[in-house]
């Protein structure tokens, strides 16, 4: 990698399992050098999440540890304390994420480390923060977003269950909010000598993504919510021929009258009023037109056809289908030959260099 950021900038990563670790990987992948410190005999338990490949190893490890290096070290024992100090008073950062006190606890203490060098940059991103009735309650991924309006349940025979989930959208939010406010705080440290204690809620990040619903509430003085919302034809799915849903989102008015052109039915045009955006709330008559429209091709086709008439939309994708296409391989997401653990590279791409934030790391470190 040609440009990296923040090349020379030293994070220490003292956290467990999946918050720290996607947050000083996000910060590995800018340039950073991260040193993770893991509890011994075995390492972070983001070692142990499984599935795991065939060669034992957890694909959480071998996303998230690109770049890194690792050191196991306990706090408990006396002599690793002193190491995990000094390791502290030479880091730019410090990435951790135990429930509040903890690290004081065990005699490192950040705020006293704060106060031998303003400039260190210290985030704590926890489940639901510092302070705050529940900033004691442990936090595995899917509990912040249970109580954030974002875990999927699926009911069977009267009864609650999980529904299909493959991260914690809590956990994703929340360490990209800790990444920006770690850049944001460094450069604060760079320019005034004050660094930052940073304090990012999981919770906090998933909650701020319904403001639509919060500000709706608050601006009403009742309870607003979206789950209820009535069928929107223009931005909906439909199953093309070969089964698969499709998502239009022709919602301006220019992309409902080129498609309704393309597809030879200028008599549906009118179902759009003219508005800058119409959805076709309730319209029970144009989602059925559509049904039949929509299954007089395959969802290739539509795709094919959404690109070529320039209308939003497209089928709807797993990933190992996402994989195939030749999208994600001009974006270049994933570096590595098949049958061997891949980088799979950060979102950000530098378009001035050609290079996506990530490329080229350091396979992830044995412990």
């Amino acid at each position: 990698m040609s440009y990296q950021p923040l090349a020379g900038v030293k994070v220490l990563d003292l956290g467990i399992l999946i918050p720290a670790a996607l947050t000083s990987g996000k910060l590995a992948a800018l340039g950073a050098d991260v040193v993770k410190v893991e509890q011994p005999p075995h390492g972070d338990r983001l070692r142990a999440i499984p599935p795991f490949g065939d060669d034992g190893e957890s694909p959480q490890h071998m996303g998230q540890s690109w770049g890194k290096r690792s050191i196991g070290l306990d706090v408990r024992d006396a002599g690793d304390r002193e190491i995990i100090l000094a390791l502290a008073r030479q880091a730019d950062v410090i990435v951790e994420n135990q429930l509040a006190g903890f690290w004081a606890g065990k005699g490192v203490d950040f705020a006293a480390l704060r106060r031998e060098r303003p400039a260190l940059v210290v985030c704590s991103v926890t489940g639901f923060g510092q302070t705050g009735p529940w900033a004691t309650l442990p936090a595995h991924g899917l509990n912040m977003d249970a109580l954030a309006d974002t875990l999927p349940v699926e009911w069977e025979n009267g009864q609650p269950r999980r529904g299909a989930t493959f991260t914690s959208w809590g956990n994703e939010l929340g360490t990209a909010f800790a990444g920006m406010a770690v850049v944001a705080a460094l450069l604060s440290a760079r320019t005034t000598g004050e660094g930052a204690w940073i304090d990012v809620s999981c919770w906090d990040a998933l909650v701020e993504s319904h403001r639509t619903e919060i500000a709706m509430t608050k601006r009403l003085k009742q309870p607003f919510t979206l789950h209820g919302r009535p069928r929107q034809a223009l931005y909906d799915t439909y199953l093309s021929s070969d089964g698969v849903p499709v998502l239009l989102g022709a919602l301006e008015y220019k992309f409902w009258k080129r498609f309704c052109e393309q597809i030879g039915r200028p008599d549906l045009v009118g179902h759009h009023s003219g508005a800058a955006l119409e959805f076709g709330d309730d319209d029970g008559g144009l989602c059925a037109e559509l049904e039949t429209e929509f299954a007089k091709a395959t969802a290739a086709q539509w795709l094919e056809r959404f690109v070529a008439w320039d209308v939003p939309g497209g089928p709807v994708l797993e990933i190992p289908q996402v994989m195939e296409t030749d999208h994600f391989a001009a974006r270049r997401i994933a570096e590595g030959e098949d049958g061997a653990w891949p980088n799979v590279t950060t979102a950000i791409r530098w378009h001035h260099t050609g290079e996506r934030a990530g490329a080229g790391l350091t396979p992830p470190p044995a412990f």
